[in-house]
Formats: C-alpha cells, structure tokens, sequence
C-alpha cells in the first residue's frame, strides 16, 4: 500500500501577489512591526488598513467578484528568511525555505480572510538545527493562531 502523501492537495507554488519583494517594506516591518516568537519560528508582522485599489472599474456584478477576489489575494503578503549564519551551506537553507513555504501554504487556510486589513509577514527561522516538516507544520498553526486569534 503507498503512503498517501500530505503535499496532494495544495498548489505547487506561492502566486506572486503573495510574497514581499521590496526592501522598503521589509525595512518598516522590522522598525514598525510587532513581533512573535516560537520555539522554532520568530515572526515580524505589520498590518496596515489600506485595501489597495483595483485597476478596473466597478460596473456590473461579475466585475464585483474579480475585484473581491483580488482583495482576498492580497491581504496577507509573506517573505521567508533564514539567516546564514545559524545555518552555513545553502542547499539547507533552501530546503528550510521549503518546507517553510509548504506549512504556510498548508496552514493558510486557517487565516480569516474578511478582515479588511493588509498583513505583510516575515517568518524567520532562527535554529542551528534543521527540523522535520511536521515540526515546523505545527510552529507555524501555532504562530498563526496567535497573530490572528489572540488580540
């Protein structure tokens, strides 16, 4: 009997309205931001109010939906780091990397998507050691439960 594999039922990739890709933004999420911290995991987090504006005009009903459903892409944006001085050789950082993008993109589904708030996230991992998957699949439900669920 194969094993079933856990990985089947998410997308293969992050989109990229998903992640943080300027520095000016990871700059003000380390000044500004608030910060968790994990056994594994430390996290810096900025939310802003500002839903970004559409490019099209709202005119008829199904333009509606693709706008709500831009906003929904958009309201969490994420960046992934780990430092090359807790881990040395890079074929294991990306491999954190990794399995880092997995775990969220598992646990996304947690996130409460009508929050009319942008969140930018930053997940650090700070360990000299390299963790399973399953160990940092339950870090980051851990970390998401405490920046979306308690206040």
């Amino acid at each position: 009997m194969p094993c079933q594999n856990v990985f089947t039922n998410t997308n293969k990739k992050l989109k990229k309205q998903e992640i943080i890709n300027k520095n000016k933004i990871v700059n003000q999420i380390f000044r500004n931001g608030k910060k968790i911290e994990n056994n594994l995991l430390k996290v810096a987090y900025l939310e802003t109010t500002s839903l970004k504006k559409s490019l099209f005009q709202v005119n008829q009903v199904n333009q509606v939906n693709q706008v709500n459903q831009v906003n929904q892409v958009n309201q969490v944006k994420i960046a992934f780091f780990v430092s090359k001085k807790t881990i040395r050789k890079s074929y294991q950082r990306n491999r954190i990397k990794r399995l880092m993008r997995m775990s969220y993109q598992l646990n996304k589904k947690i996130i409460p998507f009508k929050i009319k708030k942008i969140y930018y996230i930053i997940f650090m991992y700070f360990k000299k050691t390299i963790h399973n998957f399953y160990e940092l699949k339950k870090g980051f439900e851990n970390i998401i439960k405490q920046m979306f669920f308690v206040s």
